[in-house]
């Protein structure tokens, strides 16, 4: 029997501390929640040691996040492979060129400062993801959330299996940390969030560190922050 919170199983709403269901990620309903914008300028705060200007959503559907961008006062913008039916919030940024529909292979080079793919990497295949990889090399951090090995395999031991409507790139954790490594990237996995978390090494200033403590100030209050390169 499968268990739901607010339409979410209780898979992923345990896998997922930051609840924010604007979407469908991974090829079901509510298979993932995507992660807010102020989290993700949260953890590129903790990794880069400065607050991000831009945000570039790569999968942007409907544009709820690139809205949440814009309304933080980044330079926002996405793509989308495919159009969504249209939301009255988020169409102006569709209008205005922010969000267009065209896949990331066919999109000229990101420069962001921080970069999103929530789920969207898995729609590739092995000879193509490091095709799209190379779109991301200009961007301070990219941030990638979406199914692995491990996903598929504890959803089964819970009674939920996850069963995508189409192929996908589904590969072990370390498969992907080794795939961002070799396409020119410093990664790290962030356990609280359960993301990649992916620095172009050439734009890493904090890469010939192995660790460093800084506090960063965020909002109206500092965060401590612990980085390991890796």
């Amino acid at each position: 029997m499968r268990c739901y919170f607010f339409g979410m199983s209780i898979y992923y709403f345990e896998k997922y501390s930051h609840f924010y269901p604007f979407r469908d990620t991974d090829g079901l309903d509510y298979t993932m929640c995507t992660i807010s914008v102020w989290e993700q300028v949260r953890m590129y705060c903790v990794r880069k040691g400065s607050m991000p200007r831009s945000f570039f959503d790569c999968g942007a559907a409907v544009g709820y996040l690139v809205r949440e961008a814009d309304m933080l006062g980044l330079r926002a913008s996405g793509i989308d492979i495919r159009r969504y039916p249209p939301v009255p919030e988020t169409e102006k940024y569709f209008a205005s060129g922010q969000i267009q529909i065209k896949s990331i292979l066919d999109a000229a080079p990101v420069t962001a400062d921080l970069a999103y793919c929530n789920g969207t990497l898995t729609y590739l295949n092995e000879v193509t993801l490091p095709i799209a990889l190379k779109k991301f090399q200009n961007v301070g951090m990219l941030i990638a959330v979406h199914n692995t090995t491990e996903d598929v395999q504890a959803a089964f031991k819970t009674g939920e299996p996850i069963v995508h409507r189409e192929s996908r790139l589904i590969r072990s954790n370390d498969w992907w940390m080794n795939i961002f490594r070799n396409n020119g990237f410093r990664v790290d996995f962030d356990s609280e969030n359960k993301c990649f978390c992916a620095r172009p090494i050439k734009d890493d200033a904090a890469s010939k560190y192995q660790g460093f403590v800084s506090a960063t100030r965020l909002g109206g209050g500092f965060i401590r922050a612990f980085s390991r390169g890796v």
